[in-house]
C-alpha cells in the first residue's frame, strides 16, 4: 500500500516556519507521511534532528524531504561558486537525513527553482554541469544509503528537465542507483503529451509521486483524470509514496513562490477540505 503524504507548504506561510508541529497535524488529518523542508532540516542541531525523527516514529509518520535549489545554488550554473554551494547543500542534506531517519529527498535538485536562462543554447552547458556535479553528489547519496529524486517540473519553474524522457536521460547520464524520478500531476498536465505514458516510461525509476489538481487545489477539486492516473500507477506496480502538494493559501514567502495572488478557494474549512480530499484519493487505492 502506498504511503499517503502531504507537503509542508500546505500549512506554512514562510519556508522557515516551525515544522515540528506538523508531525501530529498530518497524523490527525489521516496521512502516513510528512514531506518537510530541507532548509528546516539543515537548521536543526543533531539533537533536534533526532528528536524530530523520534517523534515521527512515535506518531507512525514517515518523513520525506522536499528541496528546491536557489539560483545561487544551481549545480548547472556556469558559476563555479554556485555549483559548489549547490553541491554542499545536496551533500549536507544527505548526511542530515540519516540523523532524522528520512530515506528520500525529492524536488528541483538538478538546478534552480524558478531559475531562468536567456537563450535555448545555454541549456546544453547547464545540463553538462548539472550531470557532472550530480555525479559527485550521488557518491555521498550512495555512501549514506539514501535517495534523491529529480522532479520533472513545468518550463516556468525550471528549464532543464520538463518531461519524463528528459529525467530518464539525466539519471542515465549520472549513472547512480540512488538517483530516482519524481513525477507531479500538476507539472505533467502542462508538459507531457500523456501522463499515462510518462508514468509507464518512468517504470522502476519512479520513487516519488506528487498529486495536485490542474489549479493546485486539493485532489478532487479540479479537472485531473484521477481514475486514469491511479489505474496507471497500479499498472506500473508503483508502491512508493504519493504526496499531496496543494497550494491554495496566498500570502507570505510560500504564496509568492508559487505565484498565488488571489483567493483560490474558501479556506474556512481547510482541515475538513483536506480530509475530504484524502478520502477521495483513498477511493482509487482500494
Amino acid at each position: 500500500m502506498n504511503k499517503l503524504g502531504i507537503h509542508f507548504g500546505s500549512f506554512v506561510t514562510n519556508w522557515d516556519d516551525d515544522q515540528r508541529p506538523l508531525i501530529k497535524k498530518v497524523k490527525s488529518l489521516g496521512f502516513d507521511l510528512l514531506e518537510f523542508g530541507f532548509a528546516y532540516l539543515l537548521d536543526m542541531s543533531s539533537d533536534e534532528r533526532k528528536a524530530f525523527g523520534d517523534e515521527a516514529r512515535e506518531e507512525g509518520v514517515t518523513l520525506a524531504l522536499s528541496m528546491g535549489l536557489s539560483p545561487s545554488q544551481d549545480i548547472g550554473s556556469s558559476d563555479a561558486d554556485f555549483r559548489k554551494a549547490g553541491l554542499k547543500i545536496l551533500t549536507d542534506t544527505a548526511k542530515a537525513m540519516t540523523e532524522v531517519g528520512a530515506s528520500d529527498c525529492s524536488g528541483i535538485i538538478h538546478g534552480a527553482w524558478n531559475g531562468k536562462i536567456d537563450t535555448y543554447d545555454e541549456k546544453a552547458g547547464y545540463w553538462k554541469n548539472s550531470v557532472i556535479t550530480m555525479k559527485e553528489a550521488s557518491r555521498v547519496f550512495e555512501n549514506q544509503n539514501i535517495y534523491f529524486n529529480v522532479e520533472v517540473v513545468n518550463r516556468f519553474e525550471n528549464f532543464l528537465i520538463n518531461t519524463c524522457d528528459e529525467a530518464l536521460k539525466y539519471i542515465d547520464e549520472v549513472g547512480s542507483s540512488n538517483l530516482g524520478i519524481h513525477l507531479d500531476t500538476f507539472h505533467m498536465n502542462i508538459e507531457e503529451d500523456s501522463m499515462v505514458a510518462a508514468i509507464i516510461k518512468a517504470g522502476d525509476k519512479l520513487r516519488y509521486f506528487h498529486i495536485g489538481e490542474n489549479n493546485r487545489k486539493f485532489p478532487g477539486l479540479g479537472t485531473m483524470p484521477w481514475k486514469t492516473i491511479f489505474d496507471t500507477l497500479k499498472a506500473a506496480d508503483y508502491k512508493r509514496p504519493i504526496s499531496m502538494e496543494p497550494f491554495v493559501k496566498p500570502g507570505g514567502e510560500v504564496g509568492s513562490a508559487v505565484s498565488l495572488y488571489r483567493e483560490l478557494m474558501d479556506l474556512s474549512n481547510y482541515d475538513d477540505d483536506i480530509r475530504q480530499s484524502l478520502k477521495f484519493v483513498k477511493t482509487f487505492l482500494k
